[in-house]
């Protein structure tokens, strides 16, 4: 195992997309305004964190789902960016999982006078998010964020974001999937991406080896948590929940093994539909998560 050395950083910015398909407070859209109401900021800041906390809106009042996304993406991408430059971690709540291909523009584009950082993408999800437009049948932006990440679709737009380069397939490795589209799931075996499913997730050897195949080639990672990464026996995320998914405790002893081989440079909780979760032990777990990837990306101590 190399040595990890925690970042320098200055803070934490807390940003908040509360849209879902170009759509405010509506299904997942709802989710990060609910966890920002049920105190995401005041429990970062009762930890020892500095928090600046800024909601990302589209920036023309015409809403359509492929434009006021990427409209968000943008926005999602300079206000990280600043962020980075001051200094502080970006965390993103997003309604949709494809508010990260903002994020990770970001982390691409912040040198902060060392050149080019080799960015790797952990992204833990129920689903593969690796449609393009021409094997999607479902016709849904949102199930595209890992193929916009690599590549494979949208290049004209996603190279309008300032930073953004595709990762090389390689550098990215996904986590707890078990929804996937026929045509779909071809696309990713046949692909560099490195696939674990939920048995393989739960395997700790399994995982550890991974990262540490990750940490050859990459010198900071975006960690990605679309929140039906978990199994609806802890509450449903959203109306994609899925069987077979990951405890909490699971996912978090996987954040603490990619710290433990790569530097957390940032990260997005996505895909909180409150309305599936009356009782609110998802939004409980989710700021568990927030919290754990905030104390791991930027300790307590680093932050005063």
């Amino acid at each position: 195992m190399r040595a990890v050395t925690t970042t320098a950083a200055a803070g934490l910015a807390l940003l908040w997309a509360p849209y879902d398909s170009g759509h405010r407070g509506l299904r997942m859209g709802a989710g990060p305004e609910a966890l920002i109401e049920a105190g995401a900021s005041e429990r970062l800041r009762a930890g020892g964190h500095e928090v600046r906390e800024q909601e990302v809106k589209p920036t023309t009042p015409w809403r359509a789902e492929l434009r006021t996304a990427f409209e968000l993406y943008q926005q999602i991408a300079t206000k990280a960016l600043t962020a980075l430059s001051e200094g502080h971690v970006p965390l993103l709540l997003s309604g949709n999982c494809s508010g990260t291909i903002g994020i990770l523009a970001a982390a691409q584009g912040n040198h902060q006078g060392t050149g080019p950082r080799r960015v790797g993408l952990v992204w833990l999800d129920a689903h593969g998010d690796f449609n393009t437009p021409d094997i999607d049948p479902w016709g849904f932006l949102d199930g595209q964020g890992l193929a916009m990440a690599v590549g494979r679709c949208w290049q004209t737009l996603t190279s309008a974001l300032p930073g953004f380069v595709p990762l090389p397939e390689h550098r990215t490795l996904l986590i707890g999937a078990r929804a996937l589209d026929e045509a779909e799931e071809h696309a990713l075996d046949t692909s560099e991406v490195t696939w674990l499913g939920p048995d393989l997730a739960r395997d700790p050897d399994t995982v550890r080896a991974a990262f540490e195949q990750l940490a050859r080639d990459v010198d900071v990672v975006h960690v990605h948590v679309d929140l039906d990464v978990h199994d609806p026996s802890v509450a449903p995320a959203n109306s994609y929940a899925e069987h077979d998914g990951l405890t909490a405790a699971q996912v978090q002893r996987i954040v603490r093994q990619i710290a433990a081989h790569i530097p957390i440079g940032s990260a997005t909780l996505a895909s909180y539909d409150p309305s599936y979760d009356p009782a609110g032990r998802m939004r409980d777990t989710a700021l568990d998560l927030l919290t754990l990837i905030a104390d791991i990306a930027l300790p307590p101590c680093a932050s005063t």
